[in-house]
């Protein structure tokens, strides 16, 4: 890892670099992927996943993910995207891609086939401690920049760290950014490309919980162990905390010492690779059934 910096009391450290390791039995009390027991595949009725560097890698969609996203949804299970990406961008995955919705800016808004559920307490990004904070952030880190899909986004502001500013923004950078953030009573939170800034209390998993309650009728008491996450970062912890069947990449690794709650599965292969062996061994359990 590489230095460490504090921001509002808690130590951050990121690396770019990935750390690989086999998945011979449980690590850090998650578990591989291959060990899902048949009758956990064959419970799922729903997969929520992440979108960059789970199912992308490099910024671009792995033909791999793509096709296993396909065979979800062929197979009956309904895909929702979960992602800290813009609204822009949500509304159009959800026209051009076999999901039943899109969950964008880390919870602020959702789309399916029948409009929009905006997160009650979601602060359009226009409110004026977003704007000091962001101002802020730049004078600490004159480098910085905001995400090229910011002019996409409705509530939440994203600066990038990893997408396309070259060299990647530092540990120490991203904490000032992150601080600079919290001193407005902001939430900054880190995916594996941006710092995601928001006001309010949403995040993906009680977004999540919302979606599926108003379009599927689900029921978080009986059905939260029903549903498969996949996911790769910090911006997912609360996804990983909440739901028992949530599940990571491999590349997961790179953030792992920061993780108070981690997924109970993880996958061999990284980034689109790992999305697919995921769903591929749920969808080996659940075709065996009908055999």
């Amino acid at each position: 890892m590489g230095p460490a910096s504090r921001s509002a009391g808690r130590m951050y450290r990121f690396d770019s670099r990935l750390t690989f390791f086999l998945l011979p039995c449980t690590i850090g009390g998650m578990k591989p992927i291959h060990r899902m027991p048949a009758s956990t595949a064959r419970s799922i009725r729903w997969v929520l996943t992440d979108i960059d560097d789970t199912m992308t890698k490099d910024g671009k969609l792995e033909s791999c993910a793509y096709t296993a996203l396909c065979d979800l949804a062929s197979s009956g299970l309904p895909v929702i995207a979960v992602t800290g990406r813009s609204s822009g961008w949500g509304e159009v995955h959800l026209q051009e891609w076999p999901i039943v919705g899109a969950v964008t800016e880390n919870g602020a808004i959702a789309w399916h086939s029948r409009g929009s559920i905006v997160a009650p307490d979601s602060v359009p990004n226009t409110d004026s401690s977003l704007v000091r904070a962001a101002e802020a952030a730049y004078r600490a880190v004159p480098r910085a920049k905001p995400a090229s899909d910011n002019n996409l986004r409705r509530y939440d502001y994203a600066i990038d760290h990893a997408e396309r500013i070259d060299p990647p923004l530092t540990g120490p950078e991203i904490s000032a950014i992150i601080a600079a953030f919290e001193a407005e009573g902001c939430v900054a939170k880190p995916s594996s490309i941006h710092i995601n800034c928001w006001k309010g209390s949403c995040d993906k998993q009680k977004a999540s919980v919302h979606f599926l309650s108003e379009v599927f009728g689900y029921a978080d008491a009986t059905d939260r162990d029903k549903v498969l996450y996949i996911g790769d970062a910090l911006n997912d912890e609360p996804m990983f905390a909440h739901f028992p069947n949530a599940c990571a990449v491999a590349n997961v690794s790179r953030w792992l010492d920061h993780m108070t709650s981690r997924p109970a599965w993880i996958a061999e292969k990284l980034y689109g690779q790992g999305f697919a062996e995921i769903a591929q061994i749920v969808l080996a359990h659940r075709s065996a059934e009908c055999l």
